[in-house]
């Protein structure tokens, strides 16, 4: 049996069946419960909250990044309306001698707060860049063949890394050693970090343009950002939320915001995304109202290389069939 008011640290003097008495609430007011209603308290209040582990440390994260316990796994990205593979994004784990796989949510605010995200960030571009460059070098199958220089990886990027030109300047020529064109490349920013200084963030954006790399702003709608602040950064893809898109067959509101920011994306030449697509009904959606790409779990998991490629010889030729060379090319 479940006891909010055991949680939120009141003692329970027992229990009273529905309906009680006067005379049975008075009794256990004054101490005089019976000792089965003790009893039966006893057994039902549930144990106080006990953390299965303490909080990760600083010094968590160092050894984990001394040790390389960071890994990355890979989210197909698809076209909209043919379905054929756009490429991946690319989403760091922590594999943790004790507690297992980390999701990003429990060790990236601590590695931003302890100023550690850069050297996070460094490890998870070169795991990355190097499972792109060979994945790229070496179509395996149909999916790949009909052009790995039209796939892009994304990266997510912290804002917190948005001051360090050098991290950045290293990136430009690992991509030039790999054979990575920079417009292969699509940093993703989170709506709200992008927004924090919009000013400060300008300049770097702006240069990372320049360079040839993309820019995506990730979660949008989520955020209270201005229009005027949303045309003045340079970003070339919006990304909807995932909370709009999963809620879509279920929300006529939900419809209104994805095809809003659709239309406000193209209205502002970026390219749209939509994550969080779990059903063919949201993907049809999606076709009528004109997004570009879609990812979810109706495309695929994030996978390791190893499953992925897996995927991408099997799960991926029930997607679309891909054009064979004998297809007319109208």
């Amino acid at each position: 049996m479940h006891y909010p008011a055991a949680e939120h640290g009141l003692n329970i003097s027992g229990v009273l069946p529905k309906p009680f008495s006067p005379a049975t609430l008075r009794a256990l007011l004054n101490g005089e419960a019976s000792a089965l209603t003790v009893a039966t308290t006893a057994r039902a209040a549930p144990r106080p909250h006990q953390p299965p582990w303490p909080e990760l440390t600083e010094a968590d994260l160092k050894q984990a990044l001394k040790q390389r316990d960071f890994f990355m796994v890979y989210q197909p990205k698809v076209l909209c309306d043919t379905q054929a593979l756009a490429g991946f994004e690319a989403l760091v784990r922590w594999q943790h001698g004790d507690r297992g796989v980390l999701s990003p949510m429990q060790f990236i605010p601590l590695a931003e707060a302890c100023g550690l995200i850069d050297a996070l960030t460094e490890q998870v571009m070169e795991q990355s860049l190097d499972w792109f460059a060979n994945l790229c070098r070496k179509p395996q199958t149909p999916a790949l063949t009909q052009g790995c220089t039209d796939l892009k990886l994304s990266l997510n990027i912290s804002a917190r890394t948005l001051s360090n030109d050098r991290l950045f300047e290293r990136v430009r020529q690992q991509c030039q050693a790999m054979h990575i064109t920079p417009d292969q490349l699509i940093f993703e920013l989170t709506e709200t970090s992008a927004m924090d200084d919009p000013v400060a963030s300008l300049d770097l954006l702006t240069r990372l343009r320049v360079m040839g790399f993309h820019l995506s702003i990730d979660d949008f709608g989520t955020g209270f950002s201005s229009m005027l602040q949303l045309v003045r950064l340079p970003f070339s893809e919006i990304k909807v939320d995932k909370s709009f898109v999963m809620t879509t067959m279920q929300s006529q509101e939900s419809c209104t915001v994805v095809k809003f920011i659709v239309d406000l994306g193209h209205s502002l030449g970026l390219r749209c995304t939509a994550e969080g697509v779990e059903d063919e009904a949201t993907l049809d959606y999606l076709r009528q109202v004109g997004c570009d790409l879609a990812q979810g779990y109706h495309i695929g998991r994030p996978m390791a290389p190893a499953a992925l490629d897996q995927w991408l010889s099997t799960q991926y030729q029930h997607l679309t069939r891909l054009p064979s060379s004998t297809d007319s090319p109208n």
